[in-house]
């Protein structure tokens, strides 16, 4: 097997004491595989845990080490090895740790027990979340091991569990972070862009870059606080109202109102876009208003229909089921509603998603 150098700390036993001097030494590493030449630099503080300084060793070694493993140091001048427990495996991943302080304490974070250095993992792997991947490169503990520990800080409000099989936590400080920015994201964009809805939900994925559950649990979360509210693919801050000009608030009116002249018509934006000769952006704006307002509706498809017109369509339904009727041919809506076919059967496949009606051949059952 190849030999590949791996860098890693260690806690030694409080026999390390008896040896003087802090600078980088020669020595051996001992392990079931075998001894090993390795170089050993003790950290300046100790921990506050042990009072012992964590040990940097660079090794090569035909294997690969995992949190807790045990080891014995052996130096030149000295009969006895000392043992060491490994604390974290992959020290190149601390490297960012510029302060000796935060050093000691992040480790003595990992020197503590399974379920605190299962948490300071969690803690360090941030918005993206940790994987059972990364755990599993990280420890030997098992898939069910970890899930018991993750549930018990779960329970205890540490973090969150997004998925089991495979692994996927959040740490609530990770989680509590992410809630503050969000807020501040939304807010900022509405005072940027006051005439606009606010931003799309890929938008704020994109600008943390986050896994999708993750964006979920926090979107979900801010909702149930009362914080955002979700209308379409755009996430708004709570009472925020989108700005009109004069002109355009006239458009929009202009709108709904030919919408309901215009009995069980349906338009798309692209159509409302040429008629009123608005930019497509300003038009969704427009039509994102009249939805929340409840005064339209829009399909899948994006034909739109006034809102009242969707409820005298509701109304005939309910009569024809009461009537004894239970299919509905495509002839007989374009009758009903006057609408060509290029408009009758966006129409129907609309009724189809409400679930007013349930397409059978070349009829709807009404539902």
């Amino acid at each position: 097997m190849t030999s590949v150098e791996t860098v890693f700390y260690v806690l030694p036993s409080g026999e390390w004491l008896e040896l003087s001097g802090e600078e980088q030494r020669s020595g051996q590493i001992l392990v079931n595989q075998g001894q090993f030449q390795a170089k050993i630099e003790p950290g300046k503080l100790p921990s506050k845990k042990s009072k012992v300084p964590y040990l940097k060793i660079k090794a090569r070694l035909p294997f690969e080490l995992r949190w807790g493993d045990n080891l014995q140091i052996k130096l030149p001048g000295f009969n006895q090895p000392v043992s060491a427990r490994v604390i974290y495996p992959l020290a190149n991943q601390l490297t960012k740790i510029k302060r000796e302080e935060k050093l000691v304490e992040r480790l003595d974070q990992y020197a503590a027990d399974e379920k605190a250095m299962l948490l300071a993992l969690t803690e360090e792997a941030g918005l993206q979340g940790l994987r059972e991947k990364e755990l599993e490169d990280f420890c030997r503990l098992s898939s069910s091991e970890l899930s018991q520990l993750a549930l018990e800080l779960e329970k205890e409000g540490q973090l969150f569990i997004l998925e089991f099989s495979p692994l996927f936590l959040l740490s609530r400080k990770s989680f509590d972070f992410l809630l503050t920015r969000m807020l501040s994201f939304i807010e900022d964009y509405h005072q940027r862009r006051p005439a606009e809805t606010g931003p799309e939900i890929k938008k704020v994925q994109e600008r943390f870059r986050l896994p999708r559950p993750v964006l979920l649990l926090a979107l979900n979360r801010l909702i149930k606080d009362g914080q955002v509210e979700i209308s379409g693919e755009q996430v708004r801050q709570h009472g925020f109202e989108t700005s009109l000009s004069k002109e355009e608030d006239e458009i929009m009116q202009a709108i709904e109102k030919m919408l309901l002249e215009q009995k069980f018509s349906a338009s798309s934006l692209e159509e409302l876009a040429r008629k009123f000769k608005v930019h497509p952006q300003r038009l969704e704006t427009m039509v994102e208003l009249l939805l929340q307002k409840k005064k339209v509706v829009e399909s899948q498809d994006g034909f739109i229909l006034h809102a009242s017109w969707l409820e005298e369509i509701k109304k005939e339904l309910e009569k024809r089921k009461k009537s004894g009727q239970r299919e509905l041919t495509v002839g007989e809506f374009k009758k009903l509603t006057g609408l060509s076919r290029k408009y009758a059967i966006p129409l129907l496949e609309f009724l189809d998603e409400l679930g007013l009606t349930r397409r059978s051949g070349s009829k709807r059952i009404i539902l």
